[in-house]
């Protein structure tokens, strides 16, 4: 190998490392194939209108486990929540949720891998959200909306930035 050439990988190794230390995040394709599984729960009553993901309901919400911090749906009148999990080969690498309660996205880059979804929002009042995703320096990712109650909202998640790479997209209800 001459030079010229170890000199031109040791700088693309370096802007790589260089990335991946300013928490930029690279897209989910690095996965190949990922497994989707998701659930739409009626909060009130915890039942789930959709999806396989089990559902167990709790006196004051609905408990929906996984291996990162078991989400936990407020019963909220009217509102459907959405939890989506991304799996590759079996290993939850991420997770969406809608809760209704307080409107609120969350999204969880649970490989901390420097890979990532990126997520949005669409409402027929408000139209489309900005794009937003996790990373291992702000993860869980929290984002705070202002929808009406029983206003139909649309999470659709990406495997690009400029939202063009369609993985998948659920409704939930506000």
């Amino acid at each position: 190998m001459n030079a010229r050439r170890k000199a031109a990988m040791a700088l693309a190794s370096a802007a790589a490392m260089a990335g991946t230390l300013l928490g930029t995040a690279a897209p989910a394709h690095a996965y190949g194939t990922l497994d989707v599984r998701y659930a739409r729960v009626d909060t009130d009553n915890c039942a789930r209108i959709s999806g396989t993901l089990p559902v167990t309901p709790d006196s004051g919400g609905c408990y929906l486990y996984d291996s990162v911090d078991n989400t936990y749906f407020e019963k909220d009148a009217g509102g459907e929540a959405l939890k989506v999990e991304l799996r590759n080969a079996g290993t939850l690498v991420s997770k969406v949720e809608f809760h209704p309660q307080g409107e609120k996205l969350w999204i969880y880059d649970t490989a901390a891998d420097g890979d990532t979804v990126y997520v949005r929002l669409y409402t027929a009042t408000h139209g489309w959200s900005a794009v937003f995703y996790a990373t291992a320096g702000k993860n869980p990712h929290v984002v705070d909306f202002d929808f009406a109650e029983g206003e139909p909202v649309l999470v659709e998640i990406y495997d690009n930035s400029d939202a063009t790479d369609r993985i998948t997209g659920y409704w939930g209800r506000a």
